[in-house]
């Protein structure tokens, strides 16, 4: 009886620590619709969409779980063909859970400098506010830095999922990326930098 207690209780605490580091599955979903376009329920479980948004075969029932729940939302649609892809108003929650995910598997590597200098500058009205705050909170995870009031500079390249919020519709006509090999004294950015 103590085995199964014990056993029991560790099955519980590795559930517990992956609910902890991993995407909230309706949010992988999502991510992986934004990704692939469109998914079958057995497409979802391939190795390289389990490990990078951190959930396994393990958990089927709360896959359909919360790929029902999507469909009641109206944000996912199943097609006759067993194919499950975004609706329009999905798409948009889908675009957030894709950067969610991203940025929280994120690490900055140990990187050359290649004498580059990355710039994002952006003005977006308050009433758009939460674009903003989170394009600013992305800019943090990637590791710019605040040079002036909304102008944030970095030396390596950018990922994919930075510049796909920065061409974003909704906010693409407030912000700019510049790529540049030269700025007049950049002594203090080196050294901000440890270059």
């Amino acid at each position: 009886m103590k085995k199964m207690v014990k056993s029991k209780l560790a099955e519980h605490k590795q559930k517990l620590s992956f609910y902890k580091k991993s995407l909230p599955i309706a949010k992988a979903i999502l991510a992986v619709l934004w990704e692939t376009g469109n998914i079958t329920v057995k497409s979802f479980f391939p190795p390289q969409y389990a490990k990078k948004y951190g959930y396994s075969n393990l958990y089927k029932n709360r896959y359909y779980n919360s790929l029902h729940y999507l469909k009641r939302k109206g944000l996912v649609k199943k097609a006759e063909n067993g194919i499950y892809c975004l609706t329009e108003e999905g798409e948009k929650e889908a675009f957030f859970a894709y950067l969610n995910g991203e940025s929280s598997i994120y690490k900055p590597k140990d990187q050359k400098w290649d004498k580059k200098w990355r710039i994002i500058f952006f003005d977006i009205p308050e009433k758009k506010r939460h674009y903003r705050d989170y394009l600013r909170t992305l800019i943090r995870t990637v590791g710019f830095k605040e040079f002036q009031k909304s102008i944030w500079i970095y030396p390596y390249p950018v990922p994919k999922f930075l510049k796909d919020l920065l061409f974003e519709e909704e906010i693409k006509q407030y912000t700019r990326f510049i790529t540049t090999y030269e700025i007049e004294y950049d002594k203090d950015l080196r050294k901000l930098f440890d270059l």
